[in-house]
């Protein structure tokens, strides 16, 4: 298995902070995944850097006149470093079994 430590950037939004921040780190994975010969077996983050965070607030009326509410909406952009420990799948050989069904076989079993 072979370690590699690598930064990947990835961004979440949602309607609070929380939601924001954890949508950003359920990229990571499949970030991680795409860049990573093999397969990955642990995704271990090293550090977190902050790219770029904003906040949209705007204010709601109900029929344009009554009980106004504020919304806020969340964007943020972070920068993780990350230790990947991925196995080599390239290097598995796999043992072939062919399987030979008659055709009275095939139509009992239904394959």
């Amino acid at each position: 298995m072979a370690a590699e430590e690598l930064a990947v950037e990835v961004s979440g939004a949602g309607p609070t902070r929380e939601r924001a921040f954890g949508a950003a780190m359920a990229q990571v994975q499949a970030q991680v995944r795409d860049r990573v010969p093999g397969m990955p077996v642990r995704i271990e983050p090293r550090g977190i850097a902050l790219v770029r965070a904003t906040e949209e607030r705007r204010t709601e009326r109900f029929l344009g006149l009554f009980l106004p509410r504020t919304r806020s909406h969340f964007t943020l952009v972070v920068s993780v470093t990350v230790q990947v420990t991925a196995f080599p799948l390239d290097d598995v050989e796999f043992a072939l079994r062919d399987e030979r069904l008659s055709p009275i076989q095939r139509l009992l079993h239904l394959r």
